[in-house]
């Protein structure tokens, strides 16, 4: 039988891991695909929400510059980081979960622009300058591509572990598979596929070629929540005590693959 996965309280018990540019944070984790709008932000959410409920601390990095929008993910309404002395301190939302994006700290209406050079330099001044404070996860939203933020984000987090989501859409899996290739090369752990909108498209052939193709394990599945359209964000969504089970098996499954890796 397998051991079960060690409590919060354990995991602190650890010796801290030193990450580049990063302090009092255990774990490092970036969910990514390659491809936009595949749900990245929707699973970067609801692992952080998990693993909260699992009795973990954790903080949300919203990486994807030219698009934030975790605030809206996770009904972050009227809500700004606190800048003072140089630092900066992330929001703290109501699930307790601390969170940093762009979109906490521009106007809705203000456009995003930059080339790739300014957003590397923007990451690495928001590294030094943002205080999460102990954290045993730190959850990295990306944004699409494998460009100079992906490539940035590789060489100042180091991240513990790379979470893959993709749809069962050919065109997804083609991102997903480069994606998988740049990882292998950079020596990242990929702990496993997320399948976001399980069960939209008719045929999952070529999800299932995929991760037998490349040897990967399937995290967990998120499906359409239809219910999305007439409610603000996850976390309103999940005041409904009937999906305490989802979450709850979101965490046991990401914790049962971080702690096998590390």
């Amino acid at each position: 039988m397998a051991e079960p996965c060690p409590t919060a309280e354990k995991v602190r018990e650890k010796h801290r891991k030193k990450h580049t540019g990063i302090k009092d944070v255990r774990f490092v984790l970036a969910v990514g695909s390659g491809k936009g709008g595949v749900g990245k932000t929707t699973v970067s959410a609801l692992t952080s929400m998990a693993l909260e409920r699992a009795g973990y601390s954790v903080g949300i990095f919203d990486l994807d510059f030219y698009g934030p929008n975790i605030n809206l993910a996770l009904g972050l309404k009227d809500k700004k980081p606190i800048i003072e002395f140089g630092e900066i301190k992330p929001v703290i939302a109501d699930q307790n979960i601390r969170v940093l994006s762009l979109a906490l700290m521009i106007s809705e209406k203000e456009p995003i622009f930059m080339r790739g050079l300014m957003a590397s330099k923007l990451l690495q001044e928001l590294l030094q300058k943002v205080k999460w404070g102990p954290l045993d996860f730190l959850i990295l939203d990306l944004p699409p591509g494998t460009g100079d933020i992906f490539l940035s984000m590789l060489e100042l987090f180091a991240p513990d572990g790379f979470i893959l989501v993709t749809t069962s859409h050919k065109m997804a899996i083609a991102d997903a598979k480069r994606t998988t290739v740049i990882l292998k090369e950079m020596e990242v752990p990929l702990l496993g596929v997320v399948k976001n909108m399980a069960g939209f498209f008719e045929n999952e052939e070529a999800f299932e070629e995929f991760l037998k193709e490349q040897r990967l394990k399937l995290l967990f599945e998120v499906p359409m929540f239809k219910e999305l359209s007439t409610v603000e964000s996850l976390p309103e969504l999940f005041k409904d005590n009937s999906r305490e089970e989802f979450l709850e098996t979101i965490a046991d499954k990401l914790l049962d693959v971080v702690f096998r890796v590390h």
